[in-house]
């Protein structure tokens, strides 16, 4: 039996940590290790004497890269499974890993995050948003389990690496977050010239940030690393679908004018802007059906259209200038994040 060492970086053991925990130690598969990095010296939990759990005190406020970084070199474990503080898994979650990696010539995986089947109505409407196709694109198989495919980039959230692939590619940079895994994830396509796989099967479910204002900070995060991701690696992040939200803002701003100085161009616009309120009705009738809830249809709909804007906007500020890492800032008493 293979031996898996999870790895979930953290500020501070917090309520998702321990909501993590609760679930890690319900999982059908023993084999494993758990490593959990954090920023403050005197962080304790009882484990209740199961050693597989560890407690690895990271000094200095290193961003979640180098982190993971630690944790890869105190691990014993064949398998590193990165995990968020914020995502659990489901019971079979390293069963159906290890029945993926029984090839030996798969060297990384990815799995779904799933919204959680309890999360509140802000957090469940967050994950519709994600969920959506207008909003995710072709990368909604992120958050709703779809075939098996191959793939050159995925989060941390749910990623596993044979950690000999891992130490052959020097791990994280730690110059990114977020982003830091989209780096690993390209230097291991190189160094193995071909793509990984992601399959279905091995779920986590990760909480999302509310709506709205939560939400859109974390979007903001996104675009910012993506636009100088498009910037500075474009294997992998110099894709149409990226530019699209910033396009899009850029359309509503001077479309009206382009429109009056050059006339032949209102049909275009006015077709473009009519395609994308039917889109947004559609989406907005779908979750409404899904929900049995006009308030989500209309939660979903502003959602969608702010992330839009918010992306946009922020890409293009992170493809002219480097974003500062900065980390999410925590309760000293409670452990928890500021933000949610």
């Amino acid at each position: 039996m293979v031996k898996y060492s999870i790895i979930i970086p953290v500020r501070a053991i917090n309520d998702f940590v321990k909501e993590n925990i609760y679930h890690l130690e319900k999982m059908n598969y023993q084999n494993f290790e758990v490593l959990i990095l954090v920023d403050f010296e005197n962080e304790t939990y009882d484990f209740e004497e199961d050693n597989r759990f560890k407690i690895i005190y990271v000094p200095g406020s290193k961003g979640p890269g180098e982190k993971r970084n630690v944790g890869a070199q105190n691990s014993t474990g064949e398998i590193l499974a990165f995990l968020d503080d914020d995502a659990y898994p489901a019971e079979d979650w390293l069963v159906k890993a290890d029945e993926i990696f029984a090839d030996p010539d798969i060297y990384a995986l990815g799995g779904p995050a799933v919204t959680p089947l309890d999360a509140e109505f802000l957090e469940r409407m967050s994950g519709r948003v994600l969920e959506s196709y207008l909003s995710s694109a072709g990368f909604t198989y992120r958050h709703i389990p779809s075939p098996r495919r191959s793939i050159n980039d995925y989060p941390t959230v749910n990623l596993f690496v044979r950690k000999k692939a891992f130490f052959e590619v020097g791990g994280f940079l730690i110059d990114f977050w977020p982003g830091e895994d989209t780096k690993l994830c390209l230097d291991l396509v190189k160094k193995y010239q071909r793509d990984f796989i992601y399959d279905p099967k091995p779920v986590v479910y990760h909480h999302r940030r509310n709506l709205f204002r939560p939400h859109l900070k974390q979007i903001s995060r996104y675009g910012q690393h993506r636009g100088q991701f498009a910037r500075i690696f474009p294997e992998t992040s110099r894709l149409p679908s990226y530019f699209v939200p910033s396009l899009f803002v850029a359309g509503l701003i001077l479309g009206p004018a382009v429109c009056s100085a050059i006339p032949q161009l209102r049909p275009i616009y006015v077709f473009t802007v009519n395609l994308y309120i039917i889109l947004l009705t559609l989406e907005f009738i779908k979750v409404t059906i899904k929900e049995r809830s006009l308030d989500a249809g209309i939660h979903v709909v502003e959602g969608i259209f702010l992330t839009h804007i918010v992306y946009g906007i922020n890409f293009v500020i992170g493809f002219i200038k480097k974003p500062k890492l900065k980390l999410k800032a925590v309760d000293q008493i409670t452990g928890n994040y500021s933000e949610g």
